[in-house]
């Protein structure tokens, strides 16, 4: 990955601003050209973009370091989805569903590197399969917590898998595929949605059930 444009601690929001509509502009051309799909899905997202930008900005004095994350699915994902839930997902009356599973993909305070998420945890137990535990066993998105783990293979409807080399994330399991650094935001493909698989159950429903 090419070297993250990092924004200075300390800041005015006047010098603050350029960077981040900079940044924010070349990620959505970013996504555009080569996530087209997941870019349609989070363009109309306010809530996301305006938390990223403020999140940045900050209070016009302390500008975080870190940046941002996007965990983009790529064009298979989609696929893999089915006729079904990509109308769901094109659906107006879903829209609400739509911005929060939308919401899973970004992380608005740092930029996390696949590196940071490989790292091993060698002060507690091994695994089952004899490998270092990850020190970073789950990670807070705009949406909520979602799980990260290690990638699996082989067994028999889930049972006797072995752990693998890749990186996942979310509770269906989406491995990273390879990352990017636009700005100072670091683009994660992904080969499935990271959200909560449980969400669907909300699409074609006026509302989330207890959401605000």
């Amino acid at each position: 990955m090419r070297s993250a444009i990092v924004l200075p601690l300390r800041a005015t929001e006047e010098d603050a601003i350029p960077e981040i509509f900079n940044t924010i502009s070349e990620l959505e051309t970013f996504l555009t050209e080569k996530y087209p799909a997941f870019h349609t899905l989070v363009k109309g997202n306010q809530d996301v973009w305006k938390t990223i930008k403020d999140t940045a900005i900050g209070d016009g004095e302390e500008i975080p370091r870190g940046g941002f994350t996007v965990f983009a699915p790529n064009a298979k994902a989609f696929e893999n989805l089915g006729g079904k839930k990509n109308k769901q997902l094109a659906d107006p009356r879903n829209i609400e569903t739509v911005e929060k599973i939308g919401a899973y993909h970004f992380i608005s305070e740092e930029a996390v590197s696949a590196e940071r998420l490989r790292r091993e945890d060698w002060t507690k137990p091994k695994t089952a399969d004899g490998n270092p535990v990850l020190k970073v066993g789950g990670i807070m998105t705009l949406g909520g917590e979602i799980p990260v783990g290690r990638s699996k293979s082989g067994g028999f409807i889930g049972f006797g898998a072995k752990e693998g080399d890749g990186i996942v994330v979310g509770n269906d399991n989406a491995e990273i595929i390879e990352s990017f650094t636009v700005g100072n935001c670091i683009v994660h493909e992904v080969d499935a949605l990271v959200s909560p698989v449980i969400l669907w159950r909300y699409c074609d429903q006026l509302r989330i059930p207890f959401s605000s």
